[in-house]
């Protein structure tokens, strides 16, 4: 009996794990000004009730930030669905209620690994950045020669026919008799006429075993002015990424991207962490 609770003690010995395997998960939750983003819901804004329409993004480049400022990149595992070669599909919708552009499935976690020279420097991580677009060599019209997800025929562009890197859309119910009924407000994020329309994103205070990112949908579309938009009943009033489309002026800097050169340049307020 004795010799049996000797083995029974030593097993757990036995099978410790005394390395870090470098896996990493990140974790992001899709939120409408603190509430939780849901296709079903109806939040309601200063002059109108809103439905969300749709809210999904692409995302590559994944670096996490030590306290020295070093920059180590996260290598995405492949997994037939959400991720391939090294990106990644955030989807926040699940063509619930007025979100019947997109598709059920969602997708709120991004998996890698670290390499075997930075997976032991986990505790100094601070910081946290991505790309929000598809790499060029990616972002191609021939969506058959692509991997899910990056095949996701409702992710493509209807301007150019490459991919969408965001899209984040509403419809809104004014509270204002005679107010113009657009069938959807947002943004349609894509690379248009040489202009790379990529944003970074740079989250300090970012820690990978206990920190969530936010992604704010809300942020997108607060106190737009749609008076720059045509009054046709039924149609849009949207960003398609060109210059020319009325709710670009306004959505771009929230994005952190300069709208004339299609640059990342900062400042933007989608993402945050908790």
């Amino acid at each position: 009996m004795r010799a049996l609770l000797l083995i029974v003690a030593v097993l757990p010995a036995c099978t410790a794990r005394d390395t870090d395997d470098g896996a990493v998960e990140l974790f992001f939750r899709p939120t409408v000004a603190g509430s939780y983003f849901s296709c079903d819901e109806i939040y309601r804004e200063t002059t109108a009730n809103v439905k969300p329409q749709d809210f999904r993004l692409f995302v590559h480049a994944i670096r996490l930030v030590t306290a020295a400022g070093d920059e180590h990149p996260l290598e995405l595992l492949d997994d037939g669905q959400f991720q391939a070669r090294g990106v990644a599909l955030l989807d926040f919708e699940d063509a619930t209620g007025e979100c019947r552009r997109g598709t059920p499935a969602l997708n709120k976690t991004i998996r890698g690994v670290l390499s075997d020279e930075h997976r032991n420097q986990r505790a100094d991580y601070i910081g946290l950045r991505f790309r929000v677009g598809v790499p060029p060599e990616l972002d191609t019209t021939e969506f058959a020669d692509l991997p899910a997800p990056l095949d996701e025929p409702t992710m493509r562009s209807a301007v150019t026919g490459a991919h969408l890197f965001l899209t984040a859309w509403a419809k809104q119910e004014p509270f204002a008799a005679g107010a113009p009924l657009f069938s959807g407000v947002g943004l349609d994020l894509g690379a248009d006429g040489g202009r790379p329309n990529q944003f970074e994103v740079a989250l300090d205070n970012f820690d990978p075993d206990t920190s969530t990112i936010i992604a704010d949908w809300r942020s997108i579309f607060n106190k737009v002015d749609l008076g720059f938009c045509s009054q046709s009943a039924g149609t849009p009033c949207g960003c398609w990424s060109r210059q020319v489309d009325p709710l670009c002026p306004q959505l771009f800097p929230r994005l952190g991207l300069d709208l004339a050169t299609g640059a990342s340049i900062g400042g933007q307020v989608v993402f945050s962490v908790d």
